[in-house]
């Protein structure tokens, strides 16, 4: 197993076998390390909830009200960023030189994703048209009971009473968000339930190819370049169909806007790499619930979305069942690890010859 991060420093400051340079090069470096969890969740969350408000912003009438060019933007920008970043940066794409020998193989299972992706994107996009940004990251934080549900049905969770009573507490505090929308608009559910069905089921078939398909074990990076083309020839495909004099009139007059949007969208990306590298699991769970409540906070001041009691409550509700649910994944995950790290003592065929017994 691993030492907890107190429990590794005391032994380290306080083990007289150490000398004084090697515990003071020791303090330095768990300095830095927490440093740089802090700089890379802050600058994280700060990210996530800018991109959230520009959307936001940019979906407005008499902007670019445009769902489909607006994502379509998104991935090209995506694809020449990742394009470049790799010819600039290749050490940030490890798994790429494996990607690129099997790349019939990863095209046969990504391209599918592509599609699901734009899909989300599109409709996840359009719900800025309809609903409050508090209002839909509410319901955002029901895909933690949806991808369970989705998993149990194709083998990939064990199914229990315990993640069951943990998710029915997400559900309730949902419900009392959704119940609590003042300005309730039925098409923004609907578009909002859809964008998180097809991103569930991006992310379902992602883990199903990525732990059984062919040995691929994509870094994020990598996937999202060989997912940004993918996406990007539907969304080209609709753009086209949709076009109106309104998309190019919108675009020349909100270009400077619609480019650095897409810029951050793209910087996210990175950050997610970075942050799955450099954090544990724990850090990334907590700065995925504070990003949440600082989405929902900078919502209620920037575009003025009103909170009702009702939804107070619903959001503490459902951050405590996630939080509940982390834990819950994090003990399953260091239950598999001292299991894997265990070895029997006896031969095998003894250890069965025991059993019968």
């Amino acid at each position: 197993g691993h030492f907890g991060l107190s429990s590794t420093l005391h032994l380290c400051l306080f083990n007289p076998a150490l000398g004084e340079d090697s515990r003071q090069a020791f303090t330095m470096s768990v300095v830095y390390e927490v440093f740089q969890a802090i700089g890379i969740g802050v600058t994280y969350i700060a990210t996530s909830a800018s991109l959230i408000a520009f959307n936001k912003y940019l979906m407005h009438p008499g902007r670019f009200s445009h769902a489909g060019p607006l994502t379509t933007i998104h991935m090209t920008v995506t694809l020449l960023m990742s394009l470049l970043l790799y010819v600039v940066a290749p050490s940030l794409f490890p798994s790429m030189h494996t990607a690129r020998a099997k790349w019939k193989t990863v095209l046969k299972y990504i391209a599918p994703l592509g599609i699901i992706f734009s899909i989300a994107l599109v409709c996840s996009n359009l719900a800025y048209r309809y609903s409050s940004v508090a209002f839909l990251q509410f319901c955002k934080q029901g895909n933690v009971a949806l991808i369970f549900a989705m998993s149990c049905v194709v083998g990939l969770q064990a199914f229990s009473f315990q993640k069951v009573a943990i998710l029915a507490v997400v559900v309730t505090g949902c419900s009392l968000c959704a119940h609590g929308e003042i300005h309730f608009v039925f098409l923004g559910l609907v578009l909002q339930l859809l964008s998180q069905f097809m991103e569930c089921s991006k992310n379902l078939i992602g883990e199903l190819v990525m732990s059984k398909g062919g040995g691929l074990k994509l870094d994020v990076l990598t996937f999202v370049l060989f997912q940004a083309p993918c996406s990007l020839l539907p969304l080209l495909i609709s753009s086209s169909l949709s076009y109106t004099e309104d998309v190019k009139t919108d675009f020349l007059a909100m270009w400077p806007l619609l480019l650095a949007n897409a810029l951050v969208a793209f910087f996210l990306n990175v950050l997610i790499a970075l942050a799955l590298k450099h954090l544990s699991a724990l850090a990334f769970v907590i700065i995925g619930l504070l990003k949440d409540a600082v989405i929902v906070a900078s919502s209620s001041v920037l575009f003025g979305d009103p909170i009702s009691d009702a939804q107070r409550l619903g959001f503490t509700i459902t951050i405590i069942g996630i939080a509940l649910w982390s834990r819950l994944k994090m003990q399953e995950a260091a239950e598999r690890s001292k299991a894997s790290e265990k070895t029997p003592l006896l031969p095998q065929h003894e250890n069965k010859e025991k059993l019968k017994a």
